[in-house]
């Protein structure tokens, strides 16, 4: 039967403000969503079967499936909805049911959260709020993967206690009778059951734990703050950085620790699979988390009692973790192309401003940390990186467009292949014979077959940035075989023969 035609028409529950959790947890169609989980005698081809189709349903089915998962993460026993099932193939494609809702919640981009989807996860939400109190380590860490992929809305709506589904319309799609499910109102409990703790603890947070000092979201939640970054990035990037860092203030130690060690991993991965647009997203997850610089205390002031909790966040040190990751993965990427600086936005934008505003206080060698914020500084501040941005920022007034992604150039599988623009030089040319070059610090092998021809002499071309990961250039052991670096400007000839930044005739950028 074609996929369209098993799915029937959504059809939203009806009004009913008596409802509570209990009521939603016992309802017979979510009941029956995990009844048939359990009884299915291949509980894994059920997940896997899921996971393909979620890649190819419009948003409405996608949803309609999220409401069955979500029942499953809601309802099933806590170590079965985060278990991996287990397969004749260890081949690890099949999901656990928290990392299929994970998967899905992702996808789901703008779509509208139906009534249904809303109060399945608000019960998510609560089973999140248990985990976060009973599971620690690597066992929570599928659950906190959940967490941050949950919609924003569900947990204002936990904190403020107010009902998790709104009085409930009927959708125009309503064409045949379904379960009467009442709308979830949840009780409301004698004790506040999210405490501030959480946003206390991150105002309070900082590297060797003094004063409160927030976040650098935080600060941009300032609004001359976030006025400034508005000016510098585009209102999406914006949104994107403030979620980030608003959900790392959500979390409690432990689950900031388990983000950071994320981090971590994926940095290594990023770097070894040459993925440069996921070291960009690190980059910017990681200053999304990133502290303000803070003064040293003067050797004449008494020290200040240090709380418990603070006091656990200065042994994590999860800052200097940030800023060390920030400065690697940096140390990554070249900062002197424009597409890759407008990928790592606002985030550079807010690092900058972090450090102008301390210096208006005094100087960045006196602050906690000085030498990774000396360190960053000096990313910062390079010639490369400001011409860069100076050039993006060109070509957004202009209306032109920059290299991202598989437009810009690669060394992935040991294979150079220059950006679109060097490409469509008509001096550059694929002779698809490969010339070897090794690594001038650790002999790593690359293979390029584009050369650059200008006046009978060929140039055997090579990554400007040479080989990131040891900081390396390309050299060949043969001295007869020219090898030349991509940069755009070596090669763009002018009418008169020679390069056009040096033709005086021309007005050379370098005249």
């Amino acid at each position: 039967m074609p996929l369209e035609k098993r799915w029937r028409p959504v059809v939203a529950p009806p009004s009913n403000e008596e409802a509570t959790v209990g009521d939603w947890k016992s309802h017979p169609r979510l009941q029956k969503h995990v009844q048939r989980f359990l009884d299915s005698p291949d509980p894994g081809k059920v997940l896997s079967r899921y996971s393909t189709q979620t890649q190819n349903l419009n948003p409405e089915k996608l949803l309609r499936i999220a409401v069955n998962v979500g029942a499953w993460v809601a309802l099933l026993p806590l170590e079965q909805a985060a278990a991996l099932p287990p397969s004749e193939e260890e081949d690890g494609s099949r999901p656990s049911p928290v990392q299929l809702l994970a998967q899905i919640l992702l996808l789901r981009g703008r779509a509208k959260i139906s009534d249904w989807l809303q109060g399945v996860l608000h019960l998510v939400a609560l089973r999140l709020q248990d985990v976060r109190r009973d599971l620690q380590g690597q066992v929570a860490r599928p659950w906190m993967e959940l967490k941050r992929s949950m919609p924003k809305a569900i947990w204002r709506e936990l904190r403020s206690q107010r009902p998790s589904i709104p009085t409930c319309g009927k959708f125009e799609e309503q064409q045949e009778p379904a379960d009467r499910v009442p709308c979830l109102k949840r009780k409301p409990p004698p004790e506040q059951t999210e405490p501030d703790g959480p946003r206390a603890a991150a105002e309070a947070e900082s590297d060797m734990v003094q004063q409160s000092g927030g976040l650098a979201f935080e600060v941009a939640l300032a609004s001359d703050f976030h006025l400034e970054i508005s000016k510098l990035s585009e209102e999406k990037a914006v949104r994107r950085f403030h979620r980030d860092g608003t959900a790392f203030s959500n979390c409690n130690l432990e689950e900031r620790t388990l983000h950071v060690d994320s981090l971590e991993e994926r940095l290594v991965k990023g770097v070894s699979s040459e993925s440069w647009d996921q070291v960009c997203s690190l980059v910017r997850e990681a200053a999304a988390a990133l502290a303000a610089p803070r003064q040293k205390a003067a050797s004449n002031e008494a020290a200040a009692p240090m709380p418990k909790d603070a006091q656990e966040r200065l042994q994590a040190n999860l800052q200097g973790r940030l800023r060390k990751l920030i400065c690697k993965g940096l140390g990554y990427l070249d900062l002197s192309d424009a597409g890759t600086v407008s990928q790592l936005e606002p985030a550079l934008s807010v690092m900058k401003l972090l450090i102008e505003r301390f210096k208006i206080q005094g100087q960045l060698e006196l602050a906690r940390a000085a030498k990774q914020w000396l360190r960053l500084q000096g990313i910062l501040s390079a010639e490369a990186t400001t011409q860069a941005e100076a050039k993006l920022e060109s070509c957004r007034s202009e209306g032109q467009n920059y290299l991202t992604g598989e437009d810009r150039g690669s060394s992935k599988g040991g294979v150079y292949s220059p950006n679109v623009k060097i490409k469509s030089n008509p001096l550059v040319r694929n002779t698809g014979q490969d010339i070897i070059v090794n690594c001038s610090k650790c002999g790593l092998e690359l293979r390029s077959s584009w050369v650059f021809e200008h006046r009978g002499k060929v140039t055997t071309l090579v990554p400007a940035n040479g080989h990131l990961t040891c900081g390396g250039k390309y050299v060949h052991t043969d001295a007869k075989i020219s090898v030349g670096l991509d940069f755009v400007s070596n090669m763009n000839m002018c009418i008169h023969g020679g390069l056009a930044k040096q033709c005086v005739k021309c007005g050379g950028s370098q005249i």
